[in-house]
Protein backbone atom coordinates (compact mmCIF):
# COMPACT_ATOMS: atom_id res chain seq x y z
CA UNK A 1 0.00 0.00 0.00
CA UNK A 2 1.37 3.44 -0.87
CA UNK A 3 2.00 5.97 1.83
CA UNK A 4 -0.57 8.39 0.44
CA UNK A 5 -3.18 5.68 0.15
CA UNK A 6 -2.57 4.70 3.82
CA UNK A 7 -3.41 8.20 5.05
CA UNK A 8 -6.33 8.54 2.67
CA UNK A 9 -7.83 5.41 4.24
CA UNK A 10 -6.85 6.52 7.75
CA UNK A 11 -8.59 9.93 7.64
CA UNK A 12 -11.44 9.14 5.24
CA UNK A 13 -14.80 9.77 6.87
CA UNK A 14 -13.47 12.45 9.26
CA UNK A 15 -14.85 15.97 9.04
CA UNK A 16 -11.35 17.37 8.53
CA UNK A 17 -10.40 14.65 6.02
CA UNK A 18 -9.46 17.13 3.29
CA UNK A 19 -7.18 19.21 5.58
CA UNK A 20 -5.34 16.11 6.85
CA UNK A 21 -5.06 14.68 3.34
CA UNK A 22 -3.57 17.84 1.84
CA UNK A 23 -1.13 18.34 4.75
CA UNK A 24 0.08 14.71 4.83
CA UNK A 25 0.54 14.59 1.10
CA UNK A 26 2.68 17.72 1.30
CA UNK A 27 4.73 16.14 4.11
CA UNK A 28 5.43 13.04 2.02
CA UNK A 29 6.33 15.08 -1.00
CA UNK A 30 8.95 17.05 0.98
CA UNK A 31 10.40 14.45 3.35
CA UNK A 32 12.14 11.13 2.99
CA UNK A 33 10.59 7.95 4.36
CA UNK A 34 13.18 7.76 7.20
CA UNK A 35 11.55 10.76 8.90
CA UNK A 36 8.33 8.89 9.65
CA UNK A 37 7.29 8.84 13.28
CA UNK A 38 6.72 5.41 14.74
CA UNK A 39 3.99 6.66 17.01
CA UNK A 40 1.68 8.68 14.79
CA UNK A 41 2.80 7.93 11.25
CA UNK A 42 3.70 11.39 9.98
CA UNK A 43 6.32 14.03 10.50
CA UNK A 44 4.45 16.81 12.29
CA UNK A 45 4.14 14.81 15.55
CA UNK A 46 7.69 15.93 16.52
CA UNK A 47 9.10 12.41 16.36
CA UNK A 48 12.43 13.81 15.24
CA UNK A 49 13.26 15.27 18.69
CA UNK A 50 16.45 14.08 20.40
CA UNK A 51 14.84 12.82 23.63
CA UNK A 52 15.40 13.54 27.31
CA UNK A 53 18.03 12.35 29.78
CA UNK A 54 16.19 10.33 32.46
CA UNK A 55 16.82 7.85 35.26
CA UNK A 56 14.80 4.66 35.11
CA UNK A 57 13.98 2.81 38.34
CA UNK A 58 15.15 -0.79 37.90
CA UNK A 59 14.26 -2.04 41.38
CA UNK A 60 13.14 -0.81 44.80
CA UNK A 61 13.01 -3.08 47.88
CA UNK A 62 13.70 -3.35 51.61
CA UNK A 63 16.90 -5.02 52.86
CA UNK A 64 17.65 -6.47 56.31
CA UNK A 65 21.18 -6.93 57.66
CA UNK A 66 22.52 -8.49 60.86
CA UNK A 67 25.55 -7.33 62.87
CA UNK A 68 27.00 -9.67 65.54
CA UNK A 69 29.79 -9.65 68.13
CA UNK A 70 31.43 -12.05 68.67
CA UNK A 71 30.40 -15.74 68.52
CA UNK A 72 26.93 -17.32 68.66
CA UNK A 73 27.74 -19.44 71.71
CA UNK A 74 27.88 -19.42 75.51
CA UNK A 75 29.88 -21.42 78.06
CA UNK A 76 27.77 -22.79 80.88
CA UNK A 77 26.00 -23.28 83.09
CA UNK A 78 29.17 -23.39 85.20
CA UNK A 79 28.58 -26.06 87.84
CA UNK A 80 30.92 -27.43 90.53
CA UNK A 81 31.93 -30.23 88.19
CA UNK A 82 33.26 -27.81 85.58
CA UNK A 83 36.35 -25.58 85.73
CA UNK A 84 36.00 -22.80 88.27
CA UNK A 85 35.14 -19.34 87.04
CA UNK A 86 38.48 -17.86 88.24
CA UNK A 87 40.37 -20.41 86.13
CA UNK A 88 38.35 -19.45 83.06
CA UNK A 89 38.88 -15.76 83.80
CA UNK A 90 42.58 -16.53 83.91
CA UNK A 91 42.31 -17.89 80.38
CA UNK A 92 40.67 -14.59 79.40
CA UNK A 93 43.71 -12.64 80.55
CA UNK A 94 42.24 -11.31 83.78
CA UNK A 95 39.00 -10.06 82.22
CA UNK A 96 36.16 -10.07 84.74
CA UNK A 97 33.42 -8.86 82.44
CA UNK A 98 32.77 -7.00 79.19
CA UNK A 99 29.86 -5.14 77.62
CA UNK A 100 29.14 -3.46 74.29
CA UNK A 101 28.06 0.16 73.92
CA UNK A 102 26.91 0.70 70.30
CA UNK A 103 26.70 4.02 68.47
CA UNK A 104 23.65 3.70 66.23
CA UNK A 105 23.89 7.32 65.07
CA UNK A 106 27.03 6.73 63.04
CA UNK A 107 26.40 3.51 61.09
CA UNK A 108 28.54 3.34 57.94
CA UNK A 109 27.80 1.30 54.82
CA UNK A 110 28.80 0.87 51.17
CA UNK A 111 27.23 -0.99 48.26
CA UNK A 112 28.70 -2.95 45.36
CA UNK A 113 26.61 -3.70 42.28
CA UNK A 114 26.96 -7.04 40.48
CA UNK A 115 24.72 -8.51 37.81
CA UNK A 116 21.36 -9.25 39.48
CA UNK A 117 22.86 -8.66 42.95
CA UNK A 118 23.73 -5.89 45.42
CA UNK A 119 26.38 -6.47 48.10
CA UNK A 120 25.94 -4.26 51.16
CA UNK A 121 28.84 -4.10 53.62
CA UNK A 122 28.98 -1.83 56.65
CA UNK A 123 29.57 -1.56 60.38
CA UNK A 124 28.17 -0.23 63.63
CA UNK A 125 30.78 1.69 65.64
CA UNK A 126 30.83 0.68 69.30
CA UNK A 127 32.87 0.65 72.50
CA UNK A 128 33.92 -2.58 74.19
CA UNK A 129 33.92 -1.84 77.92
CA UNK A 130 36.20 -4.32 79.71
CA UNK A 131 36.38 -4.81 83.48
CA UNK A 132 39.68 -6.32 84.68
CA UNK A 133 40.49 -8.28 87.83
CA UNK A 134 43.25 -5.77 88.50
CA UNK A 135 43.69 -2.31 87.08
CA UNK A 136 41.45 0.32 85.51
CA UNK A 137 38.67 -0.71 83.11
CA UNK A 138 39.35 -0.48 79.40
CA UNK A 139 37.27 1.28 76.74
CA UNK A 140 38.20 -0.26 73.39
CA UNK A 141 36.74 1.17 70.15
CA UNK A 142 35.46 -1.55 67.85
CA UNK A 143 33.45 -1.82 64.63
CA UNK A 144 30.79 -4.51 64.37
CA UNK A 145 30.34 -5.54 60.76
CA UNK A 146 27.24 -6.54 58.86
CA UNK A 147 26.77 -7.70 55.29
CA UNK A 148 23.96 -8.74 53.00
CA UNK A 149 23.76 -10.04 49.44
CA UNK A 150 20.43 -8.90 47.97
CA UNK A 151 19.00 -10.55 44.86
CA UNK A 152 17.98 -7.77 42.46
CA UNK A 153 16.90 -9.16 39.06
CA UNK A 154 17.75 -6.93 36.10
CA UNK A 155 20.44 -4.73 37.65
CA UNK A 156 24.01 -4.54 36.33
CA UNK A 157 27.35 -2.90 37.26
CA UNK A 158 27.16 0.81 36.54
CA UNK A 159 23.62 1.18 37.87
CA UNK A 160 23.15 3.65 40.72
CA UNK A 161 22.04 2.44 44.17
CA UNK A 162 20.41 4.88 46.59
CA UNK A 163 20.01 3.58 50.15
CA UNK A 164 18.02 5.10 52.99
CA UNK A 165 19.43 5.82 56.43
CA UNK A 166 19.78 2.55 58.43
CA UNK A 167 17.04 1.82 60.95
CA UNK A 168 17.80 -0.54 63.86
CA UNK A 169 14.82 -2.87 64.27
CA UNK A 170 16.01 -5.21 67.06
CA UNK A 171 18.96 -5.44 69.47
CA UNK A 172 20.50 -8.11 71.70
CA UNK A 173 23.02 -6.70 74.19
CA UNK A 174 24.28 -8.89 77.05
CA UNK A 175 27.41 -9.02 79.25
CA UNK A 176 30.28 -11.44 78.83
CA UNK A 177 29.64 -12.99 82.26
CA UNK A 178 26.11 -13.22 83.60
CA UNK A 179 23.51 -15.40 85.26
CA UNK A 180 20.29 -16.84 83.88
CA UNK A 181 16.89 -17.03 85.57
CA UNK A 182 17.96 -20.03 87.66
CA UNK A 183 21.05 -18.23 88.98
CA UNK A 184 23.52 -20.31 86.96
CA UNK A 185 26.60 -18.53 85.66
CA UNK A 186 27.38 -18.36 81.96
CA UNK A 187 30.23 -16.98 79.90
CA UNK A 188 28.34 -15.47 77.00
CA UNK A 189 30.23 -15.11 73.72
CA UNK A 190 27.39 -13.41 71.85
CA UNK A 191 27.56 -10.01 73.48
CA UNK A 192 25.74 -8.07 70.79
CA UNK A 193 23.44 -8.53 67.83
CA UNK A 194 21.46 -5.95 65.84
CA UNK A 195 19.04 -6.25 62.93
CA UNK A 196 19.31 -3.25 60.63
CA UNK A 197 16.80 -2.34 57.91
CA UNK A 198 17.25 -0.08 54.88
CA UNK A 199 15.48 0.52 51.58
CA UNK A 200 17.45 0.44 48.35
CA UNK A 201 16.46 1.94 44.99
CA UNK A 202 18.41 1.03 41.85
CA UNK A 203 18.27 3.43 38.89
CA UNK A 204 19.79 3.47 35.41
CA UNK A 205 20.55 6.56 33.32
CA UNK A 206 19.41 6.69 29.72
CA UNK A 207 17.55 8.58 26.99
CA UNK A 208 13.77 8.52 26.70
CA UNK A 209 12.58 9.07 23.14
CA UNK A 210 9.12 8.43 21.69
CA UNK A 211 8.11 6.54 24.82
CA UNK A 212 11.11 4.20 24.71
CA UNK A 213 14.11 3.99 27.08
CA UNK A 214 17.62 3.71 25.61
CA UNK A 215 20.45 2.79 27.98
CA UNK A 216 23.49 5.10 27.79
CA UNK A 217 25.72 2.04 28.24
CA UNK A 218 24.24 -0.87 26.34
CA UNK A 219 27.16 -3.12 27.36
CA UNK A 220 26.83 -2.77 31.13
CA UNK A 221 25.29 -6.23 31.56
CA UNK A 222 27.96 -8.12 29.63
CA UNK A 223 29.87 -10.76 31.66
CA UNK A 224 33.12 -9.65 33.29
CA UNK A 225 36.36 -11.64 33.20
CA UNK A 226 37.74 -10.34 36.52
CA UNK A 227 36.16 -10.20 40.01
CA UNK A 228 34.51 -6.92 40.95
CA UNK A 229 36.18 -5.17 43.95
CA UNK A 230 33.81 -5.01 46.94
CA UNK A 231 33.31 -1.53 48.34
CA UNK A 232 33.83 -1.23 52.10
CA UNK A 233 33.52 1.74 54.48
CA UNK A 234 36.67 0.58 56.28
CA UNK A 235 38.90 0.85 53.17
CA UNK A 236 42.12 -0.28 54.86
CA UNK A 237 45.69 -0.18 53.58
CA UNK A 238 48.51 -2.25 55.09
CA UNK A 239 50.37 -0.61 57.97
CA UNK A 240 52.09 -1.39 61.31
CA UNK A 241 50.30 -1.45 64.64
CA UNK A 242 50.95 1.48 67.02
CA UNK A 243 53.73 0.77 69.52
CA UNK A 244 52.34 0.48 73.08
CA UNK A 245 53.86 2.84 75.63
CA UNK A 246 55.63 1.14 78.60
CA UNK A 247 54.33 -2.26 77.52
CA UNK A 248 50.71 -1.26 78.08
CA UNK A 249 47.73 -0.98 75.77
CA UNK A 250 48.32 1.37 72.85
CA UNK A 251 46.23 4.52 73.32
CA UNK A 252 43.66 5.40 70.68
CA UNK A 253 44.98 7.89 68.16
CA UNK A 254 43.59 11.41 68.24
CA UNK A 255 42.07 11.41 64.77
CA UNK A 256 41.04 15.07 64.89
CA UNK A 257 44.54 16.17 65.90
CA UNK A 258 46.11 13.97 63.23
CA UNK A 259 43.90 15.47 60.56
CA UNK A 260 44.70 18.98 61.72
CA UNK A 261 48.44 18.26 61.60
CA UNK A 262 48.13 16.85 58.10
CA UNK A 263 46.31 19.96 56.92
CA UNK A 264 48.79 22.45 58.38
CA UNK A 265 50.51 24.14 55.48
CA UNK A 266 49.44 21.41 53.07
CA UNK A 267 46.77 20.71 50.52
CA UNK A 268 43.98 18.19 50.48
CA UNK A 269 43.16 15.90 47.58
Amino acid sequence: MSRRRYFDDHYEGHDDYKDHKDRDHRDFDRRDDKHHCDRCGHYHCECGRQGELVEKVILSKEVQKTAEFALPAAIGPLTPGLPALPDIIGLLGGVVNATIEPNFNNIQQEVTVLKDKVINLGYIPATLNVTLAAGDPLEIPIRIFFQEHTHCPGICPGDTVTETRPEVEAVLNEPLVGTDASGATFINLLLFKAVVRTHITVTRQGIERNGKFYDLNNRRCEPTTTPVPIETPLDLTAGPLPTPANGGVAPAQNTQQTNNNNNDGGTTS
